[in-house]
């Protein structure tokens, strides 16, 4: 799914793309068709992801924080660099 299609309210989100920024709990995704914050907890890493790194996002929902549409992480949520 790219970033332009994800619209509130949607659940199981997979979207890949590259890390433009980060910190500790969010990152920022850019994959070409626009750019998402995903909200994520150290749990949700399969490895260690730095900025610039291309990675894969599984099992995402989509929620609406002070109307900017973000990709949040559940425990089931998983960031991975795709090999």
């Amino acid at each position: 799914m790219k970033i332009c299609e994800i619209q509130n309210g949607m659940k199981r989100v997979n979207i890949e793309g590259r890390v433009v920024n980060m910190n500790e709990f969010m990152l920022v995704l850019d994959d070409g068709s626009g750019s998402t914050f995903v909200r994520y907890n150290n749990r949700n890493l399969a490895e260690p992801v730095r900025k610039g790194d291309y990675v894969s996002i599984k099992n995402g929902e989509v929620v609406n924080y002070s109307g900017i549409l973000q990709v949040k992480l559940s425990r089931s949520g998983l960031i991975s660099i795709p090999h």
